[in-house]
């Protein structure tokens, strides 16, 4: 099964999700995040909107600021 992983803001398309992979390209620069408990956090390069993915089935926890 495929999902696309695509910018909240702007549509651009980060990367595919097969199966437990999530698989992100961009040029020449290919990365596959493997197994199926991972978290992606990627800056879009159209409209610079942070973007998180996570491939476990629960959200994923906010990161606390420090301060």
């Amino acid at each position: 099964m495929e999902n696309e992983w695509r910018c909240r803001e702007c549509d651009t398309l980060l990367g595919v999700e097969r199966g437990p992979r999530l698989h992100l390209r961009y040029k020449q620069a290919q990365y596959v995040v493997d197994g199926g408990d991972y978290c992606v956090i990627a800056v879009c390069r159209n409209c610079s909107a942070v973007n998180e993915r996570s491939g476990t089935q629960e959200p994923p926890q906010p990161v606390a600021a420090s301060g």
